[in-house]
């Protein structure tokens, strides 16, 4: 896979996802074969501001490299702005958010609101690649909503942003309007990328099992992945993706005491991040994720969750996946 100057053996990213793409989260990707992490999404104006870059989920470290940044805005100069800042901190990637369905970000006409704009959207697209010499990402959902208008509002930007020379579209196989409901749309990602052979295309959407991944991708014939809802609680997809694109006979799957030990380095890892109140509450929603994969379900995510402090929650994580 290949993204402007960046080289990478494996075909994946692990893609930004707001309040989970920290530092730890990155790291633990990194461990399992992921080449490139984004940091958070943050709004443009955000980025305007220093004290915001200084925050620890937003430093960089030497390991921390190639990594992403990537911005949710609505206006040219101040996307342009915070692009050359995330470039001036040492960010190695940026990538424009015109995909995020939440709410939120709706309501004020960011992210995939924007989709139905597609003037707006290359507009910030060349003041931001005129800003920065790094690769510059643009992440996009098929349409705003399922109509014939917004389908071509986004072949619109898909041409607009090729042509102007983007270094790689991810497309997720839904439109707004459809959040994260029914099945992505993977034959919309199939077409753009036998239109656009040379540009570099990222699929996104229900990437949840390393098989179906690798097939989904064959089909499609695109170029890599995001992998975003299906890496939380469970960073050893990347392994796996790995695993099933070399052949391995046997796929990586650690067992329930591996999985502990992996969730243990996690919450070490918070340790740099956040202070111990806030530490055992963040990592609830991971908890939540990681404790699928284990044949106590339920009954051990509502232990893990309601901990009252770390220690309780160290106890039970080693009691309930055998970790001496």
């Amino acid at each position: 896979m290949q993204i402007g100057k960046l080289k990478f053996k494996m075909p994946m990213l692990q893609a930004a996802l707001s309040g989970y793409t920290d530092r730890a989260m990155r790291m633990l990707a990194r461990r399992f074969g992921c080449e490139l992490t984004f940091s958070g999404v943050m709004l443009d104006k955000c980025a305007c501001h220093k004290s915001v870059l200084r925050m620890k989920n937003y430093q960089i470290h030497e390991d921390d490299h190639p990594i992403g940044g990537q911005l949710l805005g609505t206006d040219p100069k101040i996307m342009a702005q915070a692009a050359q800042n995330f470039v001036n901190q040492g960010y190695d990637v940026i990538d424009l958010n015109f995909a995020c369905p939440a709410p939120k970000v709706l309501r004020r006409g960011r992210g995939g609101a924007m989709l139905d704009n597609p003037r707006l959207v290359i507009e910030i697209f060349r003041a931001v690649r005129d800003a920065v010499n790094c690769p510059l990402m643009m992440k996009l959902r098929i349409g705003i909503d399922e109509s014939e208008a917004a389908r071509e509002d986004f072949w619109r930007i898909c041409e607009d942003a090729i042509s102007g020379g983007v270094d790689a579209l991810i497309v997720h196989g839904r439109t707004t309007s459809q959040y994260f409901r029914g099945k992505a749309d993977w034959s919309v990602i199939e077409e753009l990328k036998k239109k656009y052979p040379a540009a570099t295309i990222i699929g996104s959407g229900d990437l949840f099992e390393a098989a179906d991944i690798i097939e989904k991708m064959k089909i499609a014939g695109i170029d890599g992945v995001a992998i975003a809802r299906g890496a939380i609680g469970k960073p050893w997809l990347f392994r796996q993706i790995i695993d099933q694109l070399e052949g391995e006979t046997e796929i990586y799957k650690p067992d329930i005491s591996e999985q502990g030990r992996i969730i243990l380095d996690h919450l070490d890892m918070l340790c740099e991040l956040y202070e111990p109140k806030k530490r055992v509450w963040y990592f609830r929603k991971f908890l939540a994720h990681y404790s699928k994969g284990h044949a106590a379900g339920r009954k051990l995510k509502m232990e893990l969750v309601t901990a009252h402090d770390e220690d309780q929650l160290r106890t039970a994580i080693k009691k309930w996946y055998d970790v001496s």
